[in-house]
């Protein structure tokens, strides 16, 4: 019984956030191989990232350890997701920054050895992170109807009483959110374990044989 309820509650979200997960798909693979075939044109935007980026593992701020790389990567999904209270637009950007960074750094090393060193993890992180933006677009999408009907719509009582009773109209969209954002955490908990305890082992092997 539960696991029909748990199975009804995953087809419902992807059902009812279709859109906004291929919206999301779409902005992080086409940012991704804009930043791979365009890492020229792109590289004055980049390139203090990925010093930054140098710098966190050089300094030790990101550690080859679970725990670093999903607070890592919890950061930038929560910066996804929060952009959807401004309407979808930060999401939108932080989906598109991070998508043009991986594409960026893909054309700096051998292609062979940037898929060996992300795919194993690659295919729960990715994922992780697109979920999130389509919890940040849902997310969007509450705000902008719970706004939308506390400033334009009638109700008669005091602005608490007309803001809980729009917000229990809508309340469903903010929940599907929260769970959406939920999903995209597990994903990237088991991308930040297969990064820190598989990927290199993988990539040592595949070398090895090749």
């Amino acid at each position: 019984m539960k696991k029909e309820r748990y199975e009804g509650t995953l087809s419902y979200l992807i059902r009812t956030n279709e859109t906004f997960l291929m919206v999301s798909t779409f902005i992080f693979l086409a940012s991704l191989f804009a930043g791979y075939l365009f890492s020229g044109a792109v590289g004055g935007l980049l390139n203090p990232l990925m010093d930054e980026f140098r710098r966190s593992i050089a300094e030790g701020e990101l550690k080859l350890t679970t725990a670093s790389i999903f607070l890592h990567n919890l950061q930038a999904a929560l910066l996804i997701y929060g952009g959807g209270i401004l309407l979808g637009v930060f999401t939108a950007l932080f989906l598109f920054v991070n998508g043009l960074f991986i594409g960026f750094f893909a054309s700096k090393v051998p292609l062979g050895d940037f898929f060996l060193l992300t795919m194993p993890h690659g295919v729960f992180e990715i994922p992780g992170l697109i979920i999130a933006g389509a919890a940040g677009f849902r997310l969007a999408s509450f705000t902008y109807h719970f706004l939308g009907d506390v400033i334009t719509e009638t109700w008669y009582g005091s602005l608490t009483e007309r803001m809980l009773h729009f917000y229990s109209e809508h309340s469903d969209e903010l929940k599907d959110s929260l769970m959406l954002l939920g999903i995209g955490i597990v994903f990237l908990i088991v991308a930040a374990f297969v990064e820190a305890n598989l990927t290199l082992g993988i990539y040592t092997y595949i070398k090895g044989v090749v």
